[in-house]
């Protein structure tokens, strides 16, 4: 007997057609909630997106490129976020486990498809039944290691890590996603009955099948309940992705498919600019880019960029991660602001979001932005914020007091001018 089994196996039409309507309503939820956040991103001035398609395709390839290599190497094989410790590996198991039951999931529905079409084209049985029934058994496991491991740290509270209410639901969420789909599986073997290889290629399935031990009656009868237990928590997970930090599954391979090669350059400012806005740098969250909105709503307040932050070792009041969520904070009460037609309620970044003197704590040296998994530039953000602080005629702290001992001594150290280059006498220059 071919090793195989039924797509709705199990599952009368009328379930098949309202798990069809489901589907869509939680596609619905989904993409409005997308919307939402795109809407936000169009406060920022415009990248010219549409650019990037216009032209021949081989103009088209030249200039997404670059942004397709980084998505597949940062967000698919997931480079940036290596180098953590057992947290890169959860997170990679948890991604792992994740896209596998994904692409599973999309195989599965493509099998039904076709074969309603013609049952010559059903694909999903024979060695490739087997193959996919054993990886998906396999790598459900990672993706359950790695949801146990970020729902304990959830109770440890590293404090570099942001921590929402939501956090709760989207790991409790997936805990129970997990365990559901394997329970359906173990019920099905258990009414459906294969025998060799169609049953020993579900391993985990299999054990728990002999755990639960039902007759045949009451494994259709708990089947078709647990089946649609799981369906209504995927479809809730679906729908819940823009409204939590799932979101970054969205926001992150977008930003990183935009983002700068070389983070941390200042961009330049042309007199022409300045006489048509009046001004240098952001004074409020309008004047950054659609990009750098869009950026906002891929961190997902991990705490990398905080915990290799020199200024916040030194307890100065600078976290990178915090300067973040502000400015995130900032565009959602623009947008509101905005939307009630209240433009005066639209809050000034200086002062009121993000502190010169947070400002000023940066020492530029890009730590932040060398380790944040989805590539945001936090030190662009400060470095054009204290551009505006500069214009403005706000120049304070250190760098203050270094331009005025370069005006007063041509030293920065406030030393007599002679002593200038003192500091290079114990270096060893290469010939």
């Amino acid at each position: 007997m071919t090793p195989t089994r039924e797509t709705f196996g199990n599952i009368p039409l009328s379930s098949q057609l309202a798990f069809y309507a489901l589907a869509a309503a939680s596609m619905a939820v989904f993409a409005w909630g997308v919307y939402r956040r795109w809407k936000l991103w169009r406060l920022g001035t415009s990248i010219n997106a549409r650019d990037l398609i216009t032209g021949s395709l081989a103009a088209v390839w030249q200039k997404i490129r670059g942004g397709a290599k980084r998505v597949a190497v940062d967000a698919g094989a997931q480079k940036r976020v290596f180098g953590h410790g057992i947290g890169t590996f959860a997170h990679v198991s948890m991604y792992v486990g994740f896209m596998a039951l994904f692409v599973g999931t999309v195989l599965l529905e493509a099998d039904n498809v076709l074969s309603h079409i013609h049952h010559a084209l059903k694909f999903h049985e024979g060695a490739y039944y087997v193959a996919y029934e054993f990886t998906l058994d396999v790598l459900g496991l990672l993706f359950l290691l790695g949801t146990l491991f970020f729902l304990g740290r959830r109770l440890v509270k590293p404090p570099a890590l942001g921590h929402r209410a939501t956090d709760w639901y989207v790991l409790l969420g997936f805990l129970a996603i997990g365990v559901t789909g394997y329970i359906v599986e173990a019920l099905r073997i258990l009414w459906q009955q294969p025998t060799g290889i169609g049953a020993h290629c579900s391993p985990v399935g299999l054990w728990l099948a002999g755990v639960l031990h039902l007759d045949v009656a009451a494994a259709r009868s708990s089947h078709f309940l647990v089946w649609w237990i799981h369906s209504f928590l995927v479809f809730g997970f679906i729908a819940s992705i823009p409204f939590t930090r799932l979101f970054h599954f969205v926001a992150g391979p977008m930003h990183i498919f935009l983002a700068k090669n070389v983070l941390g350059a200042m961009p330049p400012v042309t007199m022409e600019e300045v006489e048509a806005t009046g001004r240098v740098g952001p004074a409020d969250i309008r004047h950054f880019s659609q990009q750098q909105l869009l950026s906002l709503d891929a961190c997902m307040e991990c705490g990398r960029c905080e915990e290799v932050c020199p200024a916040f070792a030194t307890a100065k009041p600078l976290s990178p991660k915090r300067v973040v969520q502000d400015l995130k904070g900032a565009m959602e009460k623009t947008a509101a602001a905005l939307a009630a037609g209240k433009e005066a309620d639209v809050p000034p970044l200086h002062g009121t979001v993000i502190a010169p003197e947070t400002l000023w704590s940066c020492t530029a040296c890009s730590a932040c932005v060398n380790t944040c998994p989805v590539r945001i530039d936090q030190l662009t953000f400060i470095l054009t914020l204290r551009r505006h602080l500069v214009a403005e005629g706000a120049l304070s702290g250190t760098a203050a007091t270094a331009l005025r001992r370069m005006q007063s001594n041509s030293n920065p150290w406030g030393l007599p001018a002679a002593e200038r280059t003192n500091w290079t006498d114990a270096l060893t220059p290469k010939s």
